[in-house]
């Protein structure tokens, strides 16, 4: 697919600056702009979903394109409590009590 900009002047100019000072292709770097943005949107859209509570914490980071751990990082990192439910803190502690037992075992 093919797309067609129209830049103004002033951001045009800062495009080509980018451009040089990075060594990168002006289309290449429209691209990761581009790309940057997209990536930026579904975190922010994932993240309204999950505070909304519309959606779970593995749907919204699946939404966010993130592993379930790095979009739990970036909902702490920005000051948003999980919703975490006594179940789901009872499976999570199941789990770690059979992984500790499953480790002894080994060793």
């Amino acid at each position: 697919m093919e797309i067609t900009v129209n830049l103004k002047d002033d951001y045009l100019k800062w495009l080509q600056e980018i451009s040089k000072e990075t060594s990168t292709d002006k289309e290449e770097l429209v691209k990761s702009f581009i790309i940057k943005y997209i990536q930026e949107y579904k975190i922010k859209k994932a993240i309204r979903k999950y505070t909304e509570g519309s959606v779970s914490l593995g749907k919204a980071s699946e939404i966010a394109g993130l592993p379930k751990r790095m979009f739990m990082y970036k909902l702490q990192e920005i000051g948003i409590p999980l919703n975490v439910s006594e179940n789901d803190i009872m499976k999570g502690a199941d789990t770690l009590i059979e992984a500790r037992k499953l480790k002894k075992s080994v060793s």
